[in-house]
């Protein structure tokens, strides 16, 4: 039996062998207690089997490494390579170290995937995109190796696309979770009395209509007597003009304009709505307009006084002198990198968390390397830590985490733009329960 030490103030209350958990020097050390019922077979199935096997875990990761999009995508493939390093600074995983290799995810995601399992990888995470996602899923059903994606966030991915997946697993917050965050931040920060339309600009693909979708169902929920959906629009991808929407907001002039642009796409729209005066029309809500934080100028920051949701993590929450994971892992993303850490930055470490510390815990159980369908059985359920704090692989193989959202300022301390007065969202506040679409559960409120 171990013996737990003294907690620290600085970590949260947690003691040492948690607080190192957080900030996944230690993950494998920490898997949680499990059972062999959960593994598929009988206890004298896997008493026995092999051990571990020498050679190195061989890891695939495929993100955005180039273009627009990889404002999000290099984050995501250092935070995966941070939580690597320090997996691997504590010994690996039962003595295995990894290795991780890093693919451009570009439109090719499944083949991608398929070239992962023909190079034979242990492991495979990603995508960022929700349509490269949702081609994919199918490809790692029929493959049989587990993947962990960092995001490709769609709600229907696991309500329609693979409705009973085995193989396939998401770690960080989907759709609806943080399209309910921010419309429960408009409401609480504007005031329901003060809100009777509303407004969108999103991408135009899968994601940004499923988030215009949500936000639209959330609103006219959580307002009494509904809202007018005066204006909605759909730049592309990479789109460098969108003045056409900026006009309409202009026109219409929307109590609240609802946002899910990421990246890139993020800097262009608020550039070019702080030059044709978009801010003082309208209250721009957005679900990961921080992901777009290194590129920010200060001017529009302080222009555009906007709400910003951070997926599953915000460095600055807790504040960094009480939290020390939080203060290691900016810091090493600062350092190594020169960059502000987001919440696609999380993504890449969390999804590689939530595998490692699954195995880990299912090598002390079973007394040897785990299969892929018992990793894929033992993430079920599974709980474990991150810097982000406390998350669980959802029976559904949604990861569900905590989400954060605050109101965006400019800090001279860090140069950049940072979020203030953060709110943080439990996953059964802005989650559906498992069993329940996200749709059915809006539209029961």
């Amino acid at each position: 039996m171990s013996q737990d030490t003294p907690t620290d103030e600085r970590n949260g209350g947690m003691n040492r062998r948690t607080m190192l958990a957080a900030a996944g020097g230690t993950a494998v050390a920490t898997a949680l207690a499990g059972c062999s019922t959960l593994l598929g077979g009988s206890q004298s199935d896997v008493e026995g089997e092999a051990d571990v096997p020498d050679e190195p875990i061989q890891a695939g990761l495929q993100t955005f490494t180039e273009g627009a999009a990889a404002v999000l995508g290099l984050q995501a493939q250092h935070g995966a390579e941070l939580a690597v390093r320090r997996i691997n600074d504590a010994g690996g995983i039962a003595g295995r170290e990894m290795e991780l290799d890093t693919v451009h995810e570009a439109d090719a995601h499944v083949e991608n995937y398929t070239q992962f399992v023909d190079e034979g990888k242990d492991v495979t995470f990603g995508p960022i995109s929700s349509g490269g996602h949702a081609a994919m899923a199918p490809e790692v059903e029929s493959q049989g190796v587990v993947n962990v994606s960092t995001d490709g966030t769609v709600t229907t991915l696991y309500e329609g696309t693979v409705e009973d997946p085995t193989y396939s697993f998401r770690f960080q917050n989907y759709d609806v979770m943080e399209c309910v965050t921010a419309a429960r931040e408009a409401v609480s920060r504007v005031g329901a009395d003060e809100i009777d339309t509303i407004a969108g600009i999103n991408p135009n693909y899968a994601f940004g209509q499923d988030e215009w979708k949500f936000f639209e169902l959330a609103m006219n929920q959580l307002v009494d007597g509904g809202v007018d959906s005066v204006y909605e629009g759909f730049p592309d991808l990479g789109a460098t003009d969108m003045a056409t929407h900026i006009t309409e907001i202009n026109n219409v002039q929307p109590d609240v304009t609802f946002s899910s642009q990421w990246g890139g796409d993020v800097t262009t729209m608020m550039n070019q709505a702080s030059a044709n005066g978009m801010f003082g029309n309208t209250q721009l809500v957005g679900s990961v307009l921080y992901s777009a934080v290194d590129e920010l100028e200060r001017n529009v920051v302080e222009e555009a006084d906007a709400i910003s949701g951070s997926r599953n993590w915000y460095w600055g929450f807790p504040d960094r002198s009480r939290w020390a994971p939080n203060d290691d892992t900016f810091g090493a993303a600062r350092d190594e990198w020169d960059i502000v850490p987001t919440a696609h930055f999380m993504s890449g470490y969390g999804a590689v968390t939530a595998w490692a510390t699954a195995v880990a815990k299912l090598v002390d159980v079973i007394g040897g390397w785990p299969s892929q369908d018992q990793i894929a059985r033992g993430l079920e359920g599974h709980g474990f830590y991150t810097p982000a704090g406390y998350h669980v692989m959802s029976a559904g193989h949604q990861g569900k985490s905590n989400a954060f959202s605050g109101r965006m300022a400019w800090s001279e301390e860090v140069g950049a733009a940072v979020l203030e007065d953060v709110n943080a969202y439990a996953p059964q506040e802005v989650s559906p329960p498992e069993g329940t679409t996200a749709e059915e559960w809006v539209n029961g409120w």
